[in-house]
């Protein structure tokens, strides 16, 4: 859940690929948001409030019904992906005013498709943790460690997470980058150190990547996050 707090200036949100899909409120318009493979900045007004549920990578085709890869870089309207049921969720959201009731609705909407969805694919679930733990493997070891061919594993990661194996590690990777940086004393950030400790070439290849998926150097990304929620120096 995110409150924008009363102001007279609206507040940048920026989304940076993490390969997740979320069901997503914003002021009580439902969305499924698809797993993104760049940064995009959502521009929030003055007390406006977002909340969802989150699916960890792989884990969304059997709940929401459509796989990830026809998600990717798109943000749907439930009521697109879900039809009549999720006409019934848009509505029933828009009429609640109360925010945990709200989320109340979000949650049980997840909660009562469980039953029939069929079972998740536990190559697409597995893949994005085992590439938190050991980045940097190659596919084709990746592929014969759980006895698939490099094709059978690029399409059941496509269709469990939305990415080419390829692309999820580079994400993850990024991913591990922000979590290390944000977890470091502003004044001490050592992204040298951080690269290499992620699993980046050098500080140039993480450069690159950083602009690639967060849109501006690593110092610009974590500088702007610095800014905007106000954190000192």
């Amino acid at each position: 859940m995110h409150v924008v707090g009363d102001g007279d200036l609206d507040y940048d949100q920026p989304v940076l690929p993490d390969a997740c899909v979320d069901l997503v409120s914003v002021d009580g318009e439902v969305t499924v948001a698809g797993p993104a493979t760049r940064s995009v900045t959502v521009r929030l007004a003055p007390g406006s409030v977002t909340m969802g549920v989150r699916f960890l990578p792989g884990a969304a085709p059997p709940i929401v019904g459509v796989s990830a890869a026809e998600l990717r870089d798109l943000n749907v309207a439930v009521a697109d992906v879900w039809g009549r049921a999720g006409e019934t969720v848009a509505a029933r959201v828009a009429e609640t005013t109360d925010w945990p009731a709200r989320l109340g609705v979000l949650v049980g909407a997840v909660s009562d498709r469980l039953d029939n969805a069929p079972a998740v694919d536990p190559v697409g679930t597995g893949l994005a943790a085992r590439l938190a733990e050991r980045p940097g493997q190659p596919l084709r070891r990746l592929a014969h460690d759980i006895a698939l061919s490099e094709r059978q594993l690029r399409r059941r990661v496509e269709g469990a997470v939305g990415y080419s194996p390829r692309t999820l590690a580079r994400i993850v990777r990024f991913q591990h980058f922000l979590r290390a940086a944000r977890s470091s004393p502003r004044r001490r950030v050592d992204l040298a150190g951080l690269a290499a400790a992620t699993g980046y070439a050098d500080q140039a290849h993480l450069t690159r990547e950083s602009r690639r998926l967060g849109g501006l150097p690593p110092a610009a990304l974590l500088e702007w996050e610095a800014q905007r929620l106000g954190r000192r120096a």
